[in-house]
């Protein structure tokens, strides 16, 4: 029984990392800032109206306040859509100033708690798995979202050891339901 809870996990993915692959991941970068903003805009809206619903006094009050809401989500979802179009380019770009198309060899590993990668077999990023801020997936990638806005790829079709279902394991509470 005690050696189940102190089960480690071990994932290992290798594989080059090149333009387009990393112009996939991102894209679902963007994509996923683009969603966190459209549902807090959308659930900030439903109770905007519940609220306006319940208090038959001061409506007049509640639709400026509305509006208010309104506007700010909007300002802060073109802020949020511009400078993630932004921080997208500059990436892509800095790879390409790097790396030209041929890109480089990442390998990830997982060990327990620490998250690794290497580029070119040269240390590059050395964390914890309290330091996973986020998850999403693409097509061909599963990405863990680090502290630092540190975006760690783990291709589907490249696992030395464990596979994809490992790392949604990994970080139970990111699960996608």
């Amino acid at each position: 029984m005690a050696s189940s809870s102190k089960k480690s996990t071990t994932i290992v993915n290798q594989y080059q990392y090149t333009d387009p692959l990393m112009v996939e991941v991102q894209d679902g970068y963007a994509a996923q800032t683009y969603k966190n903003y459209i549902t807090l805009i959308i659930i900030a809206l439903i109770c905007a109206f519940f609220t306006w619903r319940e208090y038959n006094t001061h409506k007049g009050v509640l639709c400026i306040l509305f509006a208010i809401i309104v506007v700010l989500c909007v300002i802060a979802t073109i802020v949020s859509l511009v400078s993630t179009n932004k921080r997208k380019k500059a990436e892509i770009q800095a790879f390409r100033d790097s790396y030209s198309k041929d890109g480089y060899d990442l390998m990830i590993t997982i060990e327990g708690t620490r998250i690794r990668s290497y580029k070119n077999n040269a240390p590059d990023v050395d964390l914890r798995k309290n330091d996973v801020r986020g998850v999403f997936e693409t097509e061909r990638f599963f990405v863990f979202q680090l502290t630092g806005g540190i975006l760690l790829p783990l291709k589907k079709d490249a696992f030395i050891k464990g596979d994809v279902e490992a790392c949604r394991n990994y970080i139970p509470e990111l699960k996608k339901k």
